[in-house]
C-alpha cells in the first residue's frame, strides 16, 4: 500500500465549515496521553480527510482530542492545530474514548489514535459505511509506517487473528446511538478495548442482520513505536499470554503496564 495520500502538507486547521453553521455528521475522537510529538500530525491528516469529506459529501466532521491527563503540551498542541480538546483526568484508555463520545456532536463516531495518520478518502468511506443499513460498524485496514522483521511478524500474527475472528481494529467507527446503547468502552479494560468494541458491534448487529466489516480502500498509517520499544521475546510472550485468560489479563493494569509506561496511550 502507498502512503502518498498522507504525505507532508502545510499545517491545517479544522475546515472553516466547523463553525456550527452545518450540523456535525461525523465526530473523530483522538485519545492522547503525552502525545505532543505526534498529535499535531494526526490532526493535520484528519483535517485533510475532513476537507475531502466536506467536498465530496457536503458533511461536516469534528476532531475531538481527549487529553488523558498529559504531563506535556498535548492539549496545547491539539488546540493550536484546530481540534476541540476535552480533559479526562483518569489515565485509562476506555475512559478517554468514552469522554470523547460524550462531547461528540455527530451521529457517527470514529476513533483515531494520536500517533496515526489517515488516507484522505477515509472519512468519506466511513460515512458511506455507516449509511449502509447492513453495517453495524467496522474498522479499517492498518498499514505500519515502516516494516522490518519484527513488525512484519507482528502483523502476520495479527492477520491470522483477524481472519480467524472476523473482527479487526484500525479506525473503529459506529453510530453514536448504538455505542451508547451498550455503554461504550468497558472502563475496566487496560488493553485491547478496541477489539472488545468490535465484538460488541458484532453482537448488537447480529439480530438486526447487520455485520461488522473492515474498510480496505482507505486505511490508517500507524506508528510502530510500541512494537519498536518491545523486545521480540516480550512481544511474543505477551501475545501468547493474552491467549490464556484474555478477559482477566486485559483487566489487569499490571499485565498491561508495559503499554502505559513504554508507549503513551
Amino acid at each position: 500500500m502507498s502512503t502518498k495520500q498522507v504525505g507532508q502538507a502545510s499545517r491545517l486547521s479544522v475546515p472553516s465549515k466547523q463553525t456550527g453553521e452545518t450540523p456535525v455528521q461525523l465526530s473523530v475522537i483522538v485519545p492522547a496521553w503525552n502525545e505532543e510529538k505526534y498529535v499535531g500530525q494526526a490532526i493535520e491528516s484528519l483535517c485533510r480527510a475532513a476537507q475531502v469529506y466536506a467536498r465530496d459529501r457536503g458533511c461536516e466532521a469534528e476532531i475531538i482530542v481527549v487529553d488523558n491527563n498529559s504531563q506535556d503540551r498535548t492539549g496545547d498542541v491539539a488546540r493550536e492545530h484546530g481540534a476541540r480538546v476535552v480533559l479526562e483526568p483518569v489515565n485509562n484508555i476506555g475512559k478517554a474514548r468514552n469522554a470523547g463520545v460524550k462531547a461528540a456532536r455527530g451521529k457517527y463516531i470514529a476513533f483515531c489514535d494520536a500517533d496515526n495518520q489517515v488516507t484522505e478518502n477515509l472519512l468519506v468511506l466511513i460515512h458511506d459505511h455507516l449509511e449502509d443499513p447492513k453495517i453495524a460498524g467496522g474498522g479499517t485496514w492498518i498499514e505500519p509506517a515502516k516494516r522490518n522483521f519484527k513488525i512484519s511478524f507482528f502483523y502476520f500474527l495479527w492477520g491470522i487473528y483477524v481472519r480467524g475472528s472476523g473482527v479487526g481494529v484500525g479506525m473503529m467507527h459506529c453510530r453514536k446511538a448504538d455505542f451508547e446503547s451498550f455503554g461504550g468502552f468497558d472502563e475496566t479494560i487496560y488493553a485491547a478495548e478496541d477489539v472488545q468494541l468490535a465484538y460488541d458491534l458484532k453482537k448488537i448487529g447480529k439480530p438486526r442482520g447487520q455485520k461488522f466489516e473492515l474498510i480496505k480502500k482507505g486505511w490508517i498509517i500507524t506508528s510502530t513505536r510500541k512494537i519498536d520499544q518491545t523486545p521480540l521475546f516480550t512481544m511474543i510472550a505477551k501475545l501468547i499470554g493474552f491467549g490464556f485468560g484474555l478477559q482477566k489479563k486485559i483487566r489487569s493494569k499490571q499485565y498491561c503496564e508495559h503499554w502505559y509506561e513504554k508507549a503513551a496511550r
